[in-house]
């Protein structure tokens, strides 16, 4: 497959599942300006250009600006699962731009151009971003199949039996009893005020796999007997949820 072309302009935002997924050492990207090493986060690739964060001052930036248009050498580290020692690659590559992030002076943006990318990033990348490709049809496939979490099936998924729920600031644990691809069912404390319809909320959830956020709304809320209230949220396509249900629903099979 010629990832260069199907993802052509397709973009890597280096968030955590997308560091686990390609093995990224963090901590490990450092760009060479002139006789410059500055140690950097990446914060969005493509196949044509890369887009780093780092901490600066103000004047600091400044003083970079003026190498844009100048060559300059990025080295890149990834510890694959099935490789033994971290696969290092070294990147020729342009500078685009160099400024402050928006409302954050102190964080930078370097913009790099690849001369060109080298194939083991082309490799890397692609293969991400397949993956997320892969995960979005099977988002659609396990659409609505409820997952009751009992011992053994929070064992299988790796689930932490720990979820927080927050609403317009105010979190809230839960108690989540079920889940499938596109919602959570759960019982939330009956201090808790009383959750509308529609109300948009962001779901942390942690398992041993991930940790990760996904939004959604609220479906349907009672008030039980015990005053605790019993909740039904609808949730919007999570790539680290849909690669942990994949691998459940592959380990039944």
């Amino acid at each position: 497959m010629n990832y260069e072309e199907r993802y052509a302009d397709a973009l890597v935002q280096w968030n955590p599942f997308a560091i686990q997924s390609t093995g990224l050492v963090q901590g490990g990207t450092v760009l060479k300006i002139d006789t410059y090493n500055l140690v950097c986060v990446p914060y969005q690739f493509s196949m044509k250009r890369a887009v780093l964060a780092g901490y600066f001052s103000k004047d600091e930036i400044a003083f970079f600006q003026r190498f844009k248009g100048n060559i300059a050498a990025l080295a890149l580290s990834f510890q694959r699962p099935d490789q033994r020692e971290p696969l290092k690659i070294f990147c020729r590559c342009q500078v685009a731009a160099i400024g402050a992030m928006k409302e954050r002076d102190t964080v930078a943006l370097i913009v790099l151009d690849w001369k060109p990318i080298p194939r083991d990033l082309a490799e890397l990348l692609g293969e991400h971003l397949w993956l997320l490709e892969r995960l979005k049809l099977e988002f659609e496939t396990f659409k609505n199949k409820r997952i009751a979490l009992s011992p053994a099936s929070a064992r299988s998924l790796g689930f932490n039996n720990y979820a927080v729920m927050s609403v317009e600031g105010v979190q809230t644990k839960l108690a989540l009893f079920a889940l499938a691809a596109n919602y959570l069912e759960f019982l939330v404390p009956m201090r808790a005020t009383d959750l509308s319809l529609g109300l948009e909320a962001t779901f942390s959830l942690y398992f041993l796999s991930y940790r990760f956020t996904v939004r959604g709304t609220i479906e349907s809320a009672e008030r039980l007997p015990t005053g605790v209230q019993r909740v039904k949220a609808a949730i919007g396509y999570s790539p680290e949820l849909v690669h942990i249900l994949e691998g459940y629903f592959n380990a039944r099979a």
